[in-house]
């Protein structure tokens, strides 16, 4: 029931337009109260005089409604035009309510026109000039609701806005000029403030994770995971360049296996004596027909820096570098293009490309050819097949300060000036990756008397990486809190994402402001919505249209992988609920009483 609302008296005649009357009474009743809205029918006890009770509704209401059909004017019966006759209580109702000053709505109906004044009786002549307002059958709820606004002197949506921007009535405007600018100047640095804030990856962490639970990404069964520990440490001494004989032995191991590909998780920079066998081992593995793939960390005269013979004797080699987070999502490069300046290019330097660097999780899955286009905005990977893998953004390497001062270089193989292919990480349940039969710790291949059954691994992924409790552990965001996830297990939801073409990616740009713009509007509209409405009913309805739109997010994240920046959404959206709020307050307060 709207607030303060009018109390309604419903005029008729029956013979002209009884269910008209009783539809209007249903809708009228249902949005003031039935307590609110009088009809003849069922409101007048036995044995009460009708003239009375007329008289004393009439009294009370704040607005007659005479219902005017097609045969209102003219109904007659043996005595003539009843409209003419003194117990025509139709007449003696609009008469009365004439006389009291009563605010008198003329209401159309069944395609009836108004009557002129000399066509009705002296006492309600004035009728004629009272401004009327029509039903059709065709459009009865739009004109419906807009003889409630009529009723409760409530203009249109249109009209609102118009009033909103009256200088008169919004000659405090001022106070709330700081806001509107606000608002336009968040449209322009969404991504930026909320991140720095910590809230966007949160929220979106929320939605990953909403989406994880209602349907899980899915884990290739190629994939495998050797993670060495402490155990391994307690037997072969602290982990460096001394473990490279155990390495070659787990290559040849792995190989009898049936391992497809194989990949380290490490890099090799130091010497040791027992690097012969582990490239003879990585000979072998290739003669029949197993990748070796290692990691590297960084470059040195625009070489890897490796130890001697291993950057020609592996299949390839990559960058090693995971798990940053770029706002709510883990992130990874999937490869880097680095650049140089060209000889002779005159007084500006020309770039030109010096290496194209696939990062471990492209170069596992086949990805043999790093395709740039010519404005070196997008990259596309490729497989020997060729076959589209991924294909996405290259962006400027984004460069970190410490506390201090001093550059953050978590991947030293990356520098300033490069361009980098980065993929957003949807990432598996971390039980996935530390069960069997997906899980093998070092010490079950490399130890003495540890055995694998031949095609145990055959065609299989395997990565190999520290597992050791507080050693390469990156933190992910998952919802409510956090956890560590280690770097290969990080590499194993990259090779899985592109295995399974799974490719999670922001809102474009251009769809950003618009879903912003489109929030902030259906923010306005919301507080703009039957403004007499109940203040609890609107936060329902608030809280409810938020949660629907947190659904639709969810729902566009799983089916596409599309991620909204629902921080600003909702931002825009509150933000405009909240200035109109108080535009309209303002509005009304500054309205001559």
């Amino acid at each position: 029931m709207a607030e303060n609302a009018s109390r309604i008296f419903i005029s008729y005649r029956r013979e002209d337009s009884i269910a008209y009357a009783g539809r209007l009474y249903d809708h009228l009743s249902a949005h003031f109260g039935a307590e609110q809205v009088f009809m003849d029918i069922g409101q007048i006890d036995a044995g009460d005089d009708f003239i009375t009770v007329l008289d004393r509704e009439i009294d009370a209401c704040d607005v007659v409604i005479a219902l005017i059909g097609p045969g209102w004017l003219k109904a007659s019966n043996a005595s003539g035009r009843r409209l003419d006759q003194a117990d025509d209580f139709v007449c003696h109702e609009l008469a009365a309510a004439l006389k009291q000053g009563k605010r008198l709505i003329p209401v159309l109906v069944g395609g009836a026109t108004m009557p002129d004044a000399r066509e009705l009786p002296a006492a309600i002549a004035p009728l004629a000039r009272r401004q009327a307002h029509a039903l059709d059958d065709k459009r009865f709820q739009f004109d419906l609701d807009a003889l409630i606004r009529s009723i409760e002197r409530r203009p249109s949506l249109l009209n609102q806005f118009v009033q909103l921007m009256n200088a008169e009535r919004l000659r405090r405007w001022r106070h709330y000029s700081a806001a509107g600018i606000a608002v336009s100047m968040l449209c322009f640095a969404w991504v930026q403030l909320f991140d720095l804030l910590g809230i966007d990856t949160r929220i979106e962490s929320y939605t990953m994770a909403l989406g994880d639970m209602v349907a899980s990404v899915p884990v290739s069964e190629r994939i495998v995971i050797v993670s060495f520990d402490e155990k391994s440490e307690a037997r072969l001494g602290k982990f460096g360049p001394d473990w490279r004989r155990e390495h070659a032995r787990v290559i040849d191991r792995l190989v009898d296996a049936g391992a497809q590909v194989i990949v380290f998780d490490v890099y090799f920079e130091k010497a040791n004596p027992a690097d012969g066998e582990l490239l003879a081992a990585i000979a072998r593995a290739r003669q029949r027909g197993s990748q070796v793939i290692v990691g590297v960390n960084q470059l040195l005269d625009q070489e890897p820096a490796a130890i001697p013979g291993l950057a020609r004797a592996v299949s390839a080699w990559g960058l090693l570098c995971v798990g940053g987070r770029l706002g709510y999502a883990s992130i990874a490069p999937l490869a880097v293009v680095k650049f140089a300046a060209a000889a002779n290019s005159g007084p500006t330097p020309v770039e030109r490309i010096s290496a194209r660097i696939g990062a471990l999780g492209a170069l596992a899955v086949g990805g043999t050819t790093l395709a740039v286009d010519e404005q070196l905005r997008e990259l596309t990977l490729v497989s020997a097949a060729g076959r589209t893998i991924w294909r996405g953004p290259l962006k400027p390497v984004r460069t970190s300060v410490e506390d201090s001062g001093q550059a953050r270089n978590e991947c030293p193989l990356l520098a300033s000036g490069d361009r980098v292919a980065e993929v957003l990480i949807r990432l598996a349940p971390i039980g996935t990756w530390r069960q069997p039969p997906r899980r093998y710790d070092y010490e079950q291949i490399s130890a003495p008397a540890a055995t694998l059954a031949p095609g145990e691994l055959a065609g299989k992924i395997v990565l190999i990486g520290d597992g050791r409790a507080g050693r390469d552990h990156f933190q992910v965001r998952r919802g409510a809190g956090g956890e560590f996830r280690h770097g290969v297990e990080l590499h194993a939801d990259i090779v899985n994402n592109l295995l399974q073409g799974v490719h999670v990616r922001g809102l474009d740009p251009l769809l950003q402001v618009l879903a912003m713009a489109a929030l902030a509007v259906a923010g306005g509209w919301l507080r703009l919505f039957r403004p007499a409405m109940r203040a609890l009913w609107r936060r329902l309805l608030l809280v409810g249209c938020l949660l629907a739109y947190l659904a639709l997010t969810v729902l566009i994240y799983v089916q596409f992988g599309v991620l909204f920046n629902t921080a600003y959404h909702i931002g825009a959206f509150l933000l405009s609920y909240w200035l109109l709020g108080r535009l309209s307050t303002t509005a009304a307060s500054a309205r001559p009483a």
